[in-house]
């Protein structure tokens, strides 16, 4: 999963390389005098954003075999130091370290197992990383990657219903671990610059010492962590933007944004979808999740309109866009035998985009309608050899339907040459809920087990488009 999303950022990267060598077109904005472009020097900033949590809890084996999936979408926000060093007109590199909160909390109890509750809670994290870019004019695509370090508490165990109630075993580390991602920065003017930003931490993995059920063992904890932010940097001692962002002139740029484009995209998509359990219909109802992710890539076609009201920094558009989105989750149920799925196979969106644009760049967010093919089941993992004995049966529900819902996200966007640009976005789509219900038969009656899966998805994608209304110099 992490390769896919930073696969997307590559073709972003790739992108940027391949077109470098076009030239230069006529200027389709009022532009500000030319001021040389250096990335060098010393930076601070600051970023805010989504951070998403999957971590997952297994224990060996004895009385209680199984695994508990942990999920959840929370925000973060922090600062940053850096040091970029430009070595030529078109290549960075340079250390960036950043400290902030991650703000993943999620404990639940079992669905039907009330002696079971896991939970993970996220504090202070920091990264150390070095940055390689290929800067395009006042815009830097880069990749990043070095170490991670974050506070956890994992948790698991205890028993709610008990009398007395037992706490759940925990233990709070800070953890090390690795980061890789992938930007895009833009200048803004005055020094200023903005990011868009995806990072993958990997968190390795926790042992927890529990006396689950009166056996003493360890849980296993696995933990990863996707972060996507937005924020802004000041740089020292580079040569200052005579132009205040927010005036009527655009910093230098020869791309017409206005008029339509066409391109294609690639990342990866996660799930983070409760599935709460409910048996018989019965009181034991409560939470699982779903832990899983996958591949995305598709086409986009859009319009742009720049000037909006009369305003030369503001621009809104439409943007459709239809693609393969692989993500596949399934989780087990703690101790036993029955399995919760989920599984998309493709996915469009249509949106409109409203923003501000510094000339070379553009900065929005979007909204609108979604559609997902999603297949959504509950099934066993015990065969009918094994369920005959006990004269059993059970009587599997998976099914799959085109689910529509709803979309928000944001990115941005930067000019390369030629009509070409390359873009980092983020969206969460919420797709609705689906139900299943097994029936589990038996010489005492049937009993109808349910699974209720809220279809939740973040995506991560990087991608180009090609702007046809971009005026092209002829060559010679």
């Amino acid at each position: 999963m992490k390769i896919l999303l930073l696969g997307g950022a590559a073709l972003m990267f790739t992108a940027g390389v391949a077109v470098a060598a076009d030239l230069p077109r006529a200027p389709a904005y009022k532009a500000a005098p030319a001021v040389a472009r250096d990335w060098s020097g010393f930076y601070l900033g600051g970023y805010w954003g989504s951070s998403i949590g999957q971590s997952s809890a297994t224990t060996p084996g004895g009385l209680a075999l199984g695994s508990v999936d942990i999920s959840q979408k929370s925000w973060t926000a922090g600062a940053t130091v850096g040091l970029n060093w430009q070595a030529s007109p078109a290549w960075l590199i340079g250390l960036e370290a950043d400290l902030g909160f991650l703000d993943n909390k999620r404990k639940f109890t079992e669905w039907n197992d009330p002696s079971v509750s896991a939970g993970v809670k996220t504090g202070g994290y920091a990264t150390a990383r070095a940055r390689l870019g290929y800067v395009t004019g006042p815009s830097l695509l880069y990749v990043t990657g070095g170490a991670a370090f974050l506070n956890i508490e994992d948790s698991f165990g205890g028993c709610a219903n008990c009398t007395p109630v037992r706490a759940a075993d925990a233990l709070t580390v800070t953890k090390t671990g690795w980061t890789a991602g992938a930007g895009i920065e833009t200048k803004l003017g005055r020094n200023w610059s903005q990011k868009t930003e995806y990072l993958y931490i990997d968190a390795g993995t926790t042992n927890v010492a529990t006396n689950l059920l009166g056996v003493p063992q360890n849980v296993s904890f696995r933990n990863d962590f996707h972060v996507i932010k937005t924020g802004l940097n000041y740089q020292f001692g580079g040569p200052a933007e005579a132009l205040p962002f927010f005036s009527g002139v655009m910093l230098p740029t020869s791309h017409n944004w206005a008029g339509f484009y066409l391109g294609g995209n690639a990342g990866g998509g996660l799930t983070t979808s409760p599935a709460p359990g409910n048996f018989g219909g019965g009181p034991l109802k409560a939470d699982n999740d779903m832990r899983g992710g996958g591949g995305a890539a598709g086409i986009q076609a859009g319009y742009n309109v720049i000037n909006l009201f009369g305003r030369p920094r503001w621009f809104a558009g439409v943007e459709g866009d239809i693609g393969y989105l692989g993500i596949k989750a399934s989780h087990q149920d703690w101790n036993d035998g029955f399995v919760m799925s989920q599984k998309t196979n493709w996915y469009g969106t249509l949106r409109g985009r409203f923003g501000t644009t510094t000339g070379p760049a553009l900065l929005y967010s979007t909204a609108g309608a979604a559609f997902v093919k999603v297949e959504n089941g509950i099934v066993t993992t015990a065969t009918t050899a094994q369920l005959a004995p006990l004269n059993l049966a059970f009587s599997n529900d998976v099914r799959s339907d085109t689910r529509a819902g709803w979309t928000i996200g944001g990115g941005t966007e930067v000019a390369l040459n030629a009509g070409w640009s390359a873009k980092l976005e983020y969206l969460y789509i919420d797709a609705g809920k689906s139900t299943r219900a097994g029936v589990l038969s038996g010489p005492g009656g049937s009993t109808t087990i349910n699974s209720e899966v809220a279809n939740r998805f973040q995506v991560v994608r990087a991608g180009v488009n090609y702007n046809f209304n971009e005026p092209v110099v002829a060559r010679y």
